[in-house]
């Protein structure tokens, strides 16, 4: 007889899923309109970058401890109050423009956004059903990534006519959405705790790392540091072939492909595991970025954005399913502020490493050269994998 499947499209899992599509929605929106502002106020670009670093180090350094509070304190109202404070630090900018003052705002936004995403990225995998992990962890990354892609297109559109004030306005509106949202919440009950006295007993550091899921850390690591090469420097590749603004195409192919593989991938993760997605995965990956580095046509930019979008809809979504199946049910946050910091790590690595690479060797070289990350991904997950299993197997 074949397994149960229990119900993924549960009222909890549909609020979760709107709640951090408008949510992300909004911090990016914040974060791509604060530069494009303080470009008004200030002709050093530099302010836009230190601005950003803030907002890294604040947030990385709330990461380390967020997953012990996170498994101390009732979720729901947790929730609750990190939205109410990240409502707040958007009406502080509404109380003084200074360059000083702005900066103090995105430290404070970093310490909020952090604890937030390990919040929803916690609640979201708790809510669904154990046999329908993958599918239910692939359709709440698509949600966060929607609302990453649409954040920065509507901040940029938006200001091109109206105010930053305005939009901050506009982003206070969206997130106090989420804030309703978060009301109708439900803390996650932990009904299958395999060793309830383990969670109580260990010491303060072992809710802030386990070795278990190191390998799928790196392993996304490794991912977001080419992933932060497309991010930062597609554009400018587009002028270097002379194709201009056309390039953003590459993230269109990109969008299409990651929504149509992550419509069936969670279902063939839950049925055959990871491996037979993470494998081709990563070598879809190599071929997209190789392929862009010798594209001098917008065909090939369309091919190698579709190429690399099969990557982009695999490796973060379901090395974090992976994860998840290492680990006990009281150490999912643990699991998953680890992946995050990882993730940031990848992208302040990818985006500073490759933008010296790409002064000497041009962009196209830069993109062919970052596929070797995939290559490592491919070859360490095949000599690491073989000896992970997961929590269920390893403890019975």
């Amino acid at each position: 007889m074949g397994k149960i499947k229990g119900k993924l499209w549960t009222n909890q899992y549909v609020i979760i899923i709107l709640l951090s599509l408008v949510m992300f929605a909004s911090f990016y929106m914040i974060t791509a309109g604060f530069p494009i502002f303080v470009s008004t106020i200030s002709k050093n670009p530099a302010i836009a970058g230190t601005m950003t670093t803030t907002l890294m180090v604040a947030s990385l350094v709330t990461r380390f401890f967020a997953s012990v509070i996170i498994q101390k304190v009732n979720m729901k109202w947790l929730l609750i109050i990190s939205l109410l404070y990240f409502l707040g630090t958007i009406g502080l900018t509404f109380v003084n423009d200074s360059i000083g003052f702005l900066i103090f705002i995105r430290a404070l936004q970093g310490i909020g956004f952090s604890m937030l995403t390990i919040l929803v990225f916690t609640i979201s995998s708790q809510i669904v059903p154990k046999s329908r992990l993958g599918e239910g962890i692939v359709f709440f990354a698509m949600s966060t990534s929607v609302g990453t892609t649409m954040g920065p297109l509507i901040a940029i559109s938006y200001l091109a006519h109206f105010s930053f004030r305005s939009m901050m306005l506009l982003t206070l509106g969206l997130m106090t959405f989420s804030l309703v949202c978060s009301f109708f919440t439900k803390n996650p009950v932990k009904k299958e705790q395999e060793s309830p006295q383990g969670a109580k007993k260990e010491p303060f550091y072992k809710y802030m790392y386990d070795k278990r899921v190191l390998l799928p850390c790196i392993l996304v690591s490794l991912n977001y540091i080419a992933i932060a090469g497309t991010v930062n420097f597609v554009g400018a590749f587009g002028k270097e072939i002379g194709v201009g603004g056309r390039i953003s195409q590459f993230f269109i192919a990109q969008g299409i492909a990651m929504v149509i593989v992550r419509a069936f991938s969670g279902k063939i993760f839950d049925r055959f595991g990871h491996r037979v997605l993470i494998i081709p995965g990563a070598i879809s990956g190599t071929a997209g970025l190789v392929l862009l580095g010798f594209s001098t046509s917008m065909v090939r930019v369309w091919v190698s954005g579709a190429l690399f979008g099969i990557a982009y809809a695999i490796i973060h979504p379901i090395i974090q399913a992976w994860a998840l199946t290492l680990v006990p049910p009281e150490k999912k946050a643990t699991a998953n502020s680890m992946l995050l910091i990882f993730i940031d790590f990848g992208l302040a690595i990818g985006s500073v490493g490759l933008g010296f690479l790409a002064k000497s060797v041009g962009y196209g070289m830069t993109f062919s050269y970052s596929a070797a990350f995939m290559v490592i991904i491919l070859l360490v997950y095949l000599m690491g994998s073989k000896k992970t299993g997961t929590f269920k197997e390893k403890s019975s």
